[in-house]
């Protein structure tokens, strides 16, 4: 028995034995299987990139047929050279310039009619818009880096400019466009000069603009003070805002007819601009578009010019001719504001619109006093009755006013009427009026509910305890030193204290509600104001140099201009304008807290070099770092793209932007 058992024992291992054999074998077999597929596929992928590899037969073959097709366009250029040498002895080869549309040298303009086809008769089309000859060197505008290697190999000038779809975009490698001698000529392929390409480039003085180019965007070139001279070229459709604003050097515009859109302070403080053609097709000269030329001396108005915006030529102080044609609608009261010189300003007898009488525009209905020219100027002068309103700055040409007289028949008071009247002493209703009253050199609106300006002959401003709104430009007088605003007043309008140049105090009571963040951005008080807002205020408190909201999440403004600003931790928010005309600030250092960063939060921070965005920060707002000329470097700590809107209006465009991550 035992026997049996053992033999039987022997049997079951015998057949584990060969079992676990069989397994194995069929493991090993498996196992060759997979081997002999990965030995197959290495095969595959070798012969694959044999062929289409990067040194592959395919790009070989490409390779090649690239060699051959440049070398042709190289020996038909040297023919062309030859063939224009035999024809005219005087041909300069190195003058040559070639495009897809254009063809000139020494001894013919562009009025051939040729193109870069004309020299390289072989070129197809597709290559056409790839190739230049500028200055008798071939340039090409390669597609792909097998492109470029090629072209390297042969002689062949490939361009280092970064171009998107004939956007010329704002990068550091598009400024090697700018020669030696500051001159920048722009490739024919660029279709549109993108934002702040050139901006505040040092050594930059001519800048020629082809017609192939439709839209200078905006800041394209801006704050470039030594630029003398530009062209701008038949075709150009657009010029953007700020395009060439601080240009200090340049002397003259001419505009082709082809322009049809200018866009607001596109030339605002060329200080020596003296003459100015603009395009005929314009219809729209746009806010602040010629502001601060100070030298301005000649411009030509359209003929079918429908609007002059706000401040279009303010502080124009050399401008003494200006001829409003019968086609414009709409005139801006501050258009001309501090034109000093203007004695010279027409109205076309066939505009429905305004009429001029003793120096002041009027619409024609009567209802609104548009401005005082310079010639209307005098101590006392009386608003004629049925004007219903005053344009802002309507009167800021009569600096030497001392009396107005105005008429029973107003009801609207622009905003900065009475700005730059610093030396008004009185105002009177003649025949009285239901909706303004005067009291004491204080003129009141909505029965004495809102404060609409405060004689300029006051030093200390104590507003009357029924007065809940501080109106636009309420207080501005050159001669304040302290202003109290009591408990009532619940809210406080912008530009406020922009004149005050003396201000050392302002004590806000509890009532507050509304307090705008440029209320006093614009002003020329000095460093040591004191300002103070009442502690059982529910919605504002100062902090240090800043006026926070209550709970410290936001920032409304800032109080005086200091070289250094630390926001504090647990803010999350920067208001619109909250740091605007913070001027002498050299550094702002953000909190890691921040999240928000409003429109125009940093605007004309003019002192701005650079500065840092943490990585909490999620939006920024489109204009937030407008105006400022200097900054030249926005560090972000967050990965490229993942705030939305850049360059955010910063002159300098997407080279002043690092994604740190």
């Amino acid at each position: 028995m035992q026997r049996k058992q053992n033999t039987k024992e022997r049997s079951i291992n015998k057949i584990g034995e060969t079992s676990s054999i069989k397994t194995q074998e069929r493991g090993i077999t498996l196992i060759a299987l997979i081997v002999t597929i990965i030995v197959l596929i290495i095969l595959a992928v070798v012969s694959i990139n044999a062929i289409f590899g990067a040194d592959g037969l395919v790009a070989q073959a490409r390779r090649t047929d690239l060699i051959v097709e440049f070398t042709i366009y190289l020996e038909e250029k040297k023919n062309y050279d030859s063939e224009k040498k035999y024809e005219d002895s005087n041909y300069n080869k190195e003058s040559l310039n070639a495009g897809r549309t254009t063809l000139a040298y020494n001894t013919q303009g562009e009025e051939t009619g040729g193109n870069i086809q004309t020299v390289i008769p072989s070129m197809d089309d597709e290559y056409a818009g790839m190739f230049e000859i500028i200055k008798g060197e071939f340039y090409l505008y390669a597609a792909s880096e097998l492109e470029r290697e090629v072209a390297t190999e042969l002689g062949i000038q490939v361009s280092p400019y970064l171009i998107d779809d004939g956007v010329l975009l704002s990068a550091n490698a598009n400024l090697g466009l700018q020669t030696e001698d500051g001159v920048v000529t722009l490739p024919e392929r660029v279709t549109e000069i993108g934002q702040g390409a050139f901006s505040g480039v040092e050594g930059l003085k001519e800048v020629i603009i082809p017609g192939t180019v439709k839209v200078i965007d905006r800041d394209a070139f801006s704050y470039n003070a030594e630029i003398e001279k530009i062209t701008i070229e038949d075709g150009v459709l657009s010029i953007g805002e700020n395009a060439f604003r601080n240009c200090a050097s340049l002397k003259e515009v001419v505009m082709p007819d082809s322009v049809i859109s200018l866009e607001s302070e596109a030339f605002r403080n060329c200080t020596n601009l003296t003459t100015v053609q603009l395009s005929n097709n314009l219809t729209d000269i746009g806010s602040w578009q010629f502001s601060g030329c100070s030298n301005l001396t000649t411009i030509n108005i359209p003929t079918n010019l429908t609007r002059i915006a706000d401040n279009a030529f303010s502080n124009d102080t050399k401008l003494d001719n200006i001829q409003i044609p019968a086609s414009c609608t709409s005139i801006n009261s501050t258009a001309f504001q501090n034109c000093t010189s203007l004695y010279n300003l027409t109205i076309d007898e066939a505009n429905q619109y305004y009429e001029i009488e003793d120096g002041i525009i009027y619409r024609k209905d009567n209802s609104t006093l548009i401005m005082l020219a310079p010639m209307a100027t005098k101590k006392e002068v009386t608003i004629r009755e049925g004007i219903k309103s005053l344009g802002s700055s309507a009167l800021s040409m009569c600096k030497s006013m001392t009396t107005l007289n105005l008429p029973s028949s107003l009801r609207g008071i622009g905003g900065s009427t009475f700005e730059t009247l610093t030396i008004l002493e009185t105002i009177n209703f003649q025949n009285g009026n239901n909706a303004y009253m005067e009291e004491d050199g204080y003129l009141y609106a909505n029965g004495g509910k809102e404060l609409v300006y405060v004689v300029p002959t006051k030093t200390t401003i104590n507003i009357k305890e029924t007065v809940e709104t501080i109106g636009h430009y309420a207080i501005n007088g050159p001669n304040v030193t302290e202003v109290i605003i009591p408990d009532n007043v619940t809210t406080i309008n912008w530009t406020i204290f922009r004149s005050t140049s003396k201000l050392k105090k302002i004590e806000i009571g509890s009532g507050l509600k509304t307090l705008t963040p440029d209320f006093k951005a614009w002003s020329n008080i000095p460093s040591g104001l004191e300002l103070t807002i009442d502690s059982d205020n529910p919605y504002y408190k100062v902090e240090g140099n800043l006026i926070l909201t209550k709970n410290g999440e936001e920032v409304v403004t800032w109080i005086n201009k200091v070289q250094s600003q630390i926001i504090p931790e647990g803010v999350v928010k920067l208001r619109g304008g909250s740091f605007i005309e913070f001027n002498q600030a050299t550094e702002i250092v953000l909190p890691s807290t921040l999240k928000e960063i409003d429109n125009s939060a940093f605007s004309y921070c003019r002192s701005l070099v650079e500065i840092q965005i943490p990585n909490n920060v999620e939006t920024i707002g489109s204009s937030a770092f407008a105006y400022c000329d200097k900054l030249k470097t926005i560090n972000i700590d967050k990965e490229k793209g993942s705030i939305s809107g850049s360059p955010w209006n910063v002159p300098k465009g997407e080279r002043a932007i690092i994604w740190l991550r």
